[in-house]
């Protein structure tokens, strides 16, 4: 979220980019001033908002993208239910219902199928689509408003609904397809004049020959469309089609007509709509807008059509001449005439002769206008006819006096233009679905868009002055404070695959980085093997001593002649400055002894197969007379198996567990390379390798100083999934791991357990220590908001000290340790799994001796435990 001086908001909520900007008020040569007004804007696209003040018009945008969102999720259950058709069921009143019942509500002039979204105490919200588009429409009324379907019987010796019932053309027959022919019943394929067959009413009215919504999509051409007899306008065939089929499935009645012409009879102020294929000649007709055919003064003949409310039908007057005074607004013109003036539509309007207005350029080329028929100065009470007339831009649609076109440039418009064109061909067509990620130092916003969204913010990232670039992971955009990526979208499965190709990389690197060493160049010799950076893992063997030159910037620079090991003999200069560092693998002479095994340590046996333990002796500390040898469970120094051989003792499989010296110089190595990394994925990596070799050495000698947050946190991490807990885990890790205080946190630590500032409390160590030996879950709390709550919340035990010697020990789910702001769901799933855990956390401190109380809700109607009270026990009382 970021907002300046002047006034200007912007934020990123819930993947959806939010703008707030203020246009300051101006004054025009006319005298017309316009106000200063804030102007929003959601993922690029303008929202209109009165707000006053910024707040107020943040929080409409948030509501936009709340509506936006749900629309987005009830979407895809509402389709099908508005593409299931009207049906034939009587509907009933809809009595009792509950969430996500499918009811009949009443919208639109018609009875619309939906889904119930919420109920309140009065009123019932259903939300529906339509099958004409895929606007989400919500509709709160009274339960005793709202319909069932109550399935009716179809009726004995007449085809069912199901079986592609149509009306025979010629008598009207109901009739239904059977076996290729169609039948009115009791075996009737003819009409009643007996010398031809039922017949179909056409295409409209057979269900099985529907258009699918891909099928309509597809269609070429154009058709003419009137309404009420008006004046015939055309319309792409794919438009029309669509309408004709949105009016069957809301249930209203289509004529067919012969030609693939249709007649849509509304029964409301839609009136009677009739679609055509559109010949040749008016195919071929050069589209002329609807702004340059009727603009002031062009002769038109008028055809009003009224519509009577009690009759429920339209009237259509007698015709006369007129000319046009304005557009009042999208399809609507004002005409007078000589007894007076009016307000029609399109429809009622027919062009009288040559109409069309030409389009005049104002001097230098800045504007194309026209002039839009209404005065600077025309108000709703009075008019000055001397005022001058407004002109409009045809292609920014700016409106004012020639005198202030001719002062006002295009430049913002055409920057836009510009911009968006650009972004068009950055922006591949063969996609129609993207994906944003939003990169600035509050972390990260991701967004799924269509490509007209993803366009528009491409756009304004490069007005903004943004450099763009096609990279690895897509379209990067960068200006200052902000990287915006733009990738094609990617289903789960495929992110799925991409993510098991990137465990496939992470292995094969694990595997590469298992046998190296992070060192100097300076330590460099000749026949030491070298890593080639982290881009490949190809291996090169230094070959020739370092030598020193002067780079073309005059420093001092050094270079190794070295050999690829798995090239074809290719050879090169390896040039570094100093203080750079590489990776060495690691060779017989620098790998660790093999260590001796330590005393307790367990194996297997190569040849029995049974556990044996290494016990070793030393009579006399520091000397050569230490005896150790292999012994099974009864003590038996001697393998079963090899009875009858020369030497029949133990043998350790070679397969068996690593020997703690190696097991110690790989924590090592790992916990080193960690304090001195600051990638996440690397972080994790390295610690989710640490965290699975620490149980082998906690308890050691050679562990015994290391803090109790650093043991949290290694036991933490061994149960943590979420990568971004992880990383921080990993920084907090390698802080304590360098002799970093336990109080001291950075800023993108995670604290384990309790609060830095409380982990040198003794109560609070004990009583983390004793949780871990019991094998409870530590609660893992960061700096990061994102990720605090939710599934990837904190979950586990943290604890408050309460005194010297005394603790409280809460159970967080989810990022919560209370049940305060959750829904009842999220409580009667919750509570049981609180509850047991506090009592396993009593139990274990029940049995190292602790003094426990258990604190509860009086409340509540079921059991809920708040938290667990206890005092360590006291290493100076006495026994008994």
């Amino acid at each position: 979220m970021s907002e300046s001086t002047t006034g200007e908001h912007e934020e990123t909520y819930r993947g959806s980019h939010i703008r707030v900007t203020t246009v300051p008020g101006r004054e025009l040569g006319s005298g017309t001033r316009v106000l200063a007004h804030l102007a929003l804007r959601v993922n690029g696209q303008a929202v209109a908002t009165r707000a006053r003040t910024v707040k107020a018009a943040v929080r409409r945008g948030r509501q936009a993208v709340d509506r936006t969102l749900l629309d987005a999720r009830l979407l895809p259950i509402l389709r099908p239910l508005a593409a299931a058709g009207p049906g034939t069921a009587e509907l009933a009143t809809a009595g009792q219902v509950s969430m996500g019942d499918t009811v009949w509500v009443y919208g639109w002039g018609l009875w619309r199928r939906g889904q119930v979204t919420r109920i309140a105490r009065i009123n019932v919200t259903v939300s529906y689509v339509s099958a004409s588009s895929d606007k989400v429409h919500h509709k709160a009324v009274p339960a005793r408003d709202l319909r069932r379907e109550v399935p009716a019987p179809a009726p004995s010796g007449v085809p069912a609904r199901e079986e592609a019932v149509d009306g025979c053309r010629r008598c009207g027959t109901r009739i239904g397809l059977y076996k290729g022919l169609w039948w009115g019943g009791d075996d009737d394929f003819m009409c009643p004049d007996g010398e031809s067959q039922h017949a179909p009413r056409g295409l409209w009215q057979q269900r099985t020959d529907r258009r699918s919504r891909e099928q309509i999509a597809a269609v070429q051409g154009w058709f003419m469309r009137s309404a009420n007899g008006g004046t015939p306008r055309r319309m792409p065939a794919r438009a029309a089609l669509g309408e004709i089929e949105a009016a069957l499935d809301d249930g209203v009645p289509v004529e067919d007509l012969p030609g693939d012409a249709a007649v849509i009879a509304f029964h409301d102020r839609r009136g009677r709509i009739e679609l055509r294929p559109a010949t040749a000649e008016e195919s071929a007709e050069p589209e002329i807008p609807d702004y340059e055919m009727y603009g002031p003064g062009s002769e038109v003949t008028v055809r009003p059509v009224t519509w009577d409310r009690r009759a429920r039908a339209h009237v259509v007057g007698a015709e006369f001449a007129a000319r046009v005074a304005y557009n009042v607004n999208g399809g609507r013109y004002k005409v007078r005439w000589a007894e007076s003036e009016g307000v029609f539509t399109l429809d009622e309007l027919r062009p009288a002769g040559a109409t069309r207005r030409p389009v005049e350029a104002l001097r230098a080329g800045s504007h194309a206008v026209w002039n839009s028929g209404a005065r600077s100065g025309d108000t709703t009470s009075q008019r000055w006819p001397t005022s001058p007339y407004v002109y409009a831009c045809r292609d920014c649609r700016t409106r004012g006096t020639r005198g202030d076109l001719e002062t006002l440039p295009c430049t913002p418009q055409v920057e836009t233009a510009l911009s968006l064109e650009r972004a068009e061909g950055l922006l591949p067509e063969a996609f129609a679905r993207w994906e944003s990620r939003v990169i600035t130092a509050l972390g990260t916003d991701t967004g799924v868009f269509s490509r007209g969204v993803a366009v528009e913010m491409a756009a304004a990232e490069l007005r903004a002055g943004a450099s763009h670039a096609w990279e690895d992971d897509g379209l990067t955009l960068r200006r200052d404070g902000f990287t915006t990526i733009v990738e094609p979208y990617r289903s789960p499965e495929e992110r799925a695959a991409e993510a098991e190709e990137r465990a496939a990389e992470d292995l094969r690197w694990e595997k590469i980085l298992a046998d190296t060493e992070d060192i100097a160049f300076e330590d460099l010799k000749v026949g030491d093997v070298l890593v080639r950076g982290y881009g490949d893992g190809r291996r090169a063997q230094v070959v020739r001593p370092a030598e020193d030159f002067t780079d073309r910037f005059g420093r001092t620079m050094r270079r190794l002649w070295c050999q690829a090991v798995d090239g074809e003999g290719r050879e090169g200069w390896v040039e570094f400055g100093p203080g750079g560092r590489t990776l060495r693998q690691i060779t017989g002479a620098h790998q660790n002894a093999p260590a001796m095994p330590e005393d307790g340590q367990v194996a297997d046996c190569a040849h029995c197969g049974e556990p044996i333990t290494w016990s070793y002796e030393d009579p006399e500390p520091s000397s050569d007379n230490a005896v150790g040898t292999w012994a099974d469970g009864s003590g038996a120094e001697q393998c079963p198996a090899r009875q009858d051989l020369a030497d029949p003792v133990h043998t350790p499989a070679a397969e068996g567990t690593l020997g703690m010296g190696d097991v110690r110089a790989r924590f090592r190595r790992a916990m080193d390379r960690l304090a001195h990394t600051d990638a996440d994925d690397r972080l994790v990596s390295l610690l989710t390798h640490a965290a699975v070799l620490f149980p082998v050495l906690d308890g050691r000698a050679d562990l015994t100083g290391v803090p109790e947050q650093f043991r949290a946190v290694m036991h933490a991490a061994a149960s943590a999934t979420h990568p971004a807990a992880l990383a921080a885990l990993a920084r907090r890790a390698g802080h304590l791991w360098e002799g970093g205080a336990e109080s001291d946190e950075g800023t993108r630590d995670a604290f384990v357990g309790c609060l830095p500032e409380h982990a040198g409390h003794p109560a609070v160590r004990a009583a983390l220590a004793q949780g871990r030996r019991a094998g409870v879950p530590l609660a893992v709390i960061g700096r990061d908001w994102r990720w605090g709550y939710g599934e990837h919340g904190a979950l586990g035990l943290f604890v408050v000290p309460t005194g010297e010697r005394t603790v409280e020990c809460e159970w967080f789910i989810d990022g919560h340790s209370n049940e305060t702001a959750m829904r009842p769901a999220q409580v009667r799933r919750l509570r049981p799994a609180r509850n047991a855990a506090l009592a396993e956390v009593r139990r274990s401190l029940t049995d190292a001796g602790w003094g426990v109380l258990t604190t509860a809700s009086r409340r509540t109607h079921t059991l809920r435990l708040l938290s667990v009270l206890a005092t360590m026990p006291d290493a100076n009382a006495p026994e008994g």
